[in-house]
């Protein structure tokens, strides 16, 4: 049994677990920086225009908090997951998982099946399937990776 097979066996408990797991995968992914800055950085402070809104008086854009360890952990574990699965259903569970960061109704089934080209009630059976194929496989203690994944 491999090392991400028995720290899921740990971690998840079901197959709704197993499903949470990489949905807070994409929200970690979301909240972790990003690997480089394409923001153009000057010597000279921002000078606003107005002076009322040199006070804070403008719109504040909220941030995500940063990731904490337990989170990083889990986002992870998600990863080494993933070579688990199918290539075709890897990319199902992971784009169902970037539409759900930080929603309140789950993965946005359209947008999944737009991208795969499939109705998005194939697209939600094929989730379900693609998460019960993974739960067996590490319950039973028989992980196959595909021969593609390193």
């Amino acid at each position: 049994m491999t090392c991400a097979a028995k720290m899921a066996r740990e971690r998840v408990k079901s197959v709704d677990d197993l499903a949470g797991l990489f949905f807070s995968a994409a929200e970690t992914e979301r909240k972790m920086p990003r690997a480089y800055d394409l923001r153009v950085r000057g010597y000279w402070p921002e000078v606003p225009a107005d002076p009322h809104t040199a006070y804070g008086y403008g719109e504040v854009r909220v941030r995500p908090s940063p990731a904490l360890a337990k989170e990083v952990s889990d986002y992870d574990l998600a990863l080494l997951l993933t070579p688990m699965m199918e290539l075709e259903a890897a990319r199902l569970v992971w784009a169902a998982a970037t539409t759900a960061a930080f929603r309140e109704r789950g993965p946005n089934w359209k947008k999944v099946a737009r991208h795969a080209n499939i109705h998005p009630a194939t697209a939600k059976r094929r989730f379900q399937d693609a998460m019960v194929t993974l739960w067996y496989r590490i319950a039973l203690e028989r992980p196959r990776m595909r021969p593609d994944a390193r």
